[in-house]
């Protein structure tokens, strides 16, 4: 089972085996279900001698608002990204090759990259029983010491499980890479959960750190261990120095 800490942000220990952090990589990287960062999402085509001033978009996000009775789907667009923007995001020349190799639609940097695993609910429709574990683990409150509520396998396989998901993202972080920046939040979003799918004992650094009143709390965790906080909580990962750290973030909206 899962053991909480905190109040806040809450640690769930064991959320996810080993089995099926196995699978979800396997799934996500299996050949020719996802980019390896090269194509233009608009067209499909290879982008890496593109001299245009096309305009390419990130993955958009999906909101549903309930009007009344009646539910309305709103995509929401991310800013266009100018195409040096996107040769610098999609052909980084300083890419090692495991994560060159990696599937993955943006490279952040040369030692991070992301998968929207969200894309066309394909995370939810492909493996809908971790989509449950997950999910049901953020609506895990402190006062229920650790317990994951059981989401009924119906809703999980209905669109309303989706509702209110801004992403579902896969990262990965080589040597060098983390996430550093000052006053980092996911603004926009309501509640964040991380998922740690490397073996720590593999990686050095990578550490999740939040703060408290200013002080930096690095949580050590294992793998399968999820972090779940309020979006708008300062947040980083300490570079790795060492191995590829891989996590699973999903954002709700509000």
């Amino acid at each position: 089972g899962s053991e909480a800490e905190g109040p806040e942000p809450l640690i769930l220990r064991s959320l996810l085996s080993g089995e099926q952090i196995d699978e979800i990589l396997a799934q996500a990287s299996a050949e020719g279900v996802w980019p390896r960062g090269s194509r233009d999402y608009n067209t499909g085509d290879e982008i890496i001698d593109r001299d245009d001033d096309a305009l390419i978009m990130s993955p958009p996000l999906c909101r549903r608002h309930r009007l009344a009775d009646a539910c309305v789907d709103v995509v929401v667009q991310p800013p266009s990204i100018s195409s040096d923007k996107i040769r610098n995001h999609f052909n980084r020349p300083g890419l090692c090759d495991e994560l060159r190799s990696a599937a993955h639609h943006l490279a952040w940097t040369d030692e991070h990259v992301v998968l929207y695993m969200h894309t066309d609910n394909w995370f939810v429709r492909t493996l809908p029983e971790y989509w449950s574990l997950i999910r049901g683990a953020m609506e895990s409150r402190p006062w229920m010491n650790g317990a994951v509520p059981v989401m009924d396998d119906s809703w999980v396989e209905s669109e309303q499980s989706m509702e209110n998901v801004r992403c579902i993202e896969l990262h990965h972080y080589s040597a060098g890479g983390g996430l550093l920046t000052p006053g980092h939040r996911d603004c926009g979003s309501a509640l964040t959960i991380s998922v740690l799918l490397s073996d720590p004992s593999d990686v050095t650094g990578g550490d999740f750190v939040t703060y408290d009143e200013g002080t930096p709390v690095a949580h050590k965790m294992g793998r399968g261990d999820a972090i779940l906080f309020s979006s708008e909580k300062l947040h980083n990962i300490s570079t790795v120095t060492s191995g590829l750290r891989q996590s699973l973030v999903v954002e709700l909206w509000p």
